[in-house]
């Protein structure tokens, strides 16, 4: 998630301050009677200081690829089959990108309102129960806090695995170099101080430098990786499973909606975009984005898949041979990794910290300077949190698909369309109030028939996959 901004992701269930717009919108009139949601007041937003399509559109790449999501895509290929990860991964591609879009329009339908207000996740779920049935509004604080749980948790879980991967990096490659080898809880315990050291980091423009530099490492680490997969012997498709099991399957929907995930950031970036309208549409960013993404992922995955077989792990550089560069390589992606841990878990301080330094720190009266230690000691803990997650689950390859199918799938799948149900389905039943004639609403079926769905989709991933998912860390537990 590399476009970060202050006040992107608020407390849990303080409202966020919206009254200071941080981009100056020009707003050039035209003539709409039917005032469409890419207009405040008949008149087209203009974003003085917002960044362009181009511009937005790489830091959504940034944001989606710029981790080790992309490394573990051909595990998901491993577990559901080749032709069966195959389809995955474009499936996935199209239903999150329309997952986003839902959002982008909920959003900007809301803000509309509001004189192009921006509305992060959290609060545009707030305003759907605030503007929706009299029955729903009370709840709009719930709704609110139960979108950002779901993002915490995400967050939490990707900072998890982004520990998980330090390590086991790490590891191999002092075993390999210097024939150095300590077990996995150890090289967390090595790890932590360093861990706990760069979260102290608060001041956004160094954040911003170690973004830059973590995503043009790993652009360098991709091209290592493809021209290694590409050059490489494969295995025949028809040596390989088209088709895995039904757990496999489930764990593999896990492994890539992880990598796919970058829900949260969508209204970050779609609210400093210099023309909201290049954000949607079908060479619109997000779809022009996902488009890229999916074909890129599919790549990775096929071709790892079928140069490792049913050897692959959690991600593909440990399957790299064992020569220098490639140890080199391993050390680049533990730099990517652990200068993308501060920009994760900058997310989880924003969100946490202003809450509980006024619910203990505040209340006991503490002075400015003791808000400090308790600050670092709040970071500190955070990064302490995570090495427990990861101790308790110390394989990418069994990691990675629990955090999607808990986490990713209920941002992904779940929230946008019960969100754009929340906010639409209520303008759709005045309207067929107002109709003169019975008319059968086959707009207002068509949206309820795809939000159902979709929901649907989530949920089942949800519990079909968390039980899977627990399933094979028992069995590799009693192993």
């Amino acid at each position: 998630m590399s476009q970060i901004c202050h006040n992107t992701f608020p407390s849990l269930s303080t409202p966020s301050n919206h009254s200071e717009n941080p981009s100056i919108a020009k707003l050039d009139t035209i003539q709409s009677e039917s005032l469409p949601d890419n207009t405040v007041n008949g008149r087209r937003i203009i974003r003085e200081n917002g960044l362009s399509a181009t511009a937005t559109l790489i830091n959504f790449l940034k944001g989606v690829v710029g981790g080790p999501g992309c490394l573990s895509i051909a595990l998901g290929f491993k577990h559901a089959g080749l032709w069966a990860g195959f389809a995955i991964v474009f499936v996935f591609g199209f239903l999150n990108n329309y997952c986003m879009l839902q959002l982008v329009h909920c959003a900007r339908h809301l803000a509309k309102r509001k004189g192009d207000v921006p509305l992060d996740y959290g609060t545009v779920a707030y305003e759907a129960c605030a503007n929706s049935f009299s029955w729903l509004r009370p709840h709009k604080r719930k709704a609110r806090i139960i979108v950002n749980i779901s993002i915490l948790a995400m967050q939490v879980g990707i900072c998890s695995v982004f520990y998980v991967f330090i390590t086991v990096h790490l590891k191999l490659v002092f075993k390999e170099t210097c024939n150095f080898e300590l077990p996995s809880p150890i090289w967390m315990l090595i790890i932590a101080p360093f861990l706990i050291v760069i979260n102290q980091t608060k001041n956004l423009r160094v954040i911003a430098i170690f973004s830059a530099s973590s995503h043009m490492v790993m652009f360098i680490c991709l091209i290592v990786v493809f021209q290694e997969i590409l050059r490489s012997p494969h295995t025949r498709t028809s040596d390989l499973p088209w088709f895995g099991t039904f757990d496999g399957f489930t764990s593999a929907a896990g492994a890539i909606l992880y990598a796919f995930e970058g829900t949260a950031m969508v209204l970050p970036l779609e609210n400093k975009l210099k023309h909201p309208d290049d954000m949607l549409g079908p060479v619109g960013v997000l779809s022009t984005g996902m488009n890229l993404v999916s074909i890129l992922y599919a790549a990775c995955g096929f071709y790892g898949y079928i140069t490792y077989a049913n050897k692959v792990k959690g991600s593909i550089a440990l399957n790299l041979p064992n020569e220098p560069i490639f140890y080199a390589l391993d050390g680049m992606l533990c730099f990517v990794v652990y200068t993308g841990y501060v920009i994760q878990a900058y997310v989880i301080i924003e969100m946490l910290w202003p809450e509980f330094q006024k619910r203990v720190v505040d209340k006991f009266g503490f002075n400015q300077r003791s808000h400090a230690y308790f600050e670092c000691l709040f970071r500190a803990l955070v990064v302490l949190l995570t090495m427990a997650i990861a101790m308790g689950i110390p394989n990418l390859e069994e990691i990675i698909p629990l955090v999607g199918v808990t986490a990713g799938m209920t941002i992904a799948f779940v929230l946008p369309p019960t969100i754009d149900t929340i906010v639409f389905l209520p303008e759709m039943l005045a309207e067929m109030k107002k109709e003169e004639s019975f008319k059968i609403p086959w707009r207002l079926i068509g949206k309820m028939t795809q939000n159902i769905l979709l929901a649907s989709v989530g949920i089942f991933g949800l519990v079909a996959g968390l039980q899977s998912t627990i399933r094979s860390l028992i069995n590799g537990n009693d192993e």
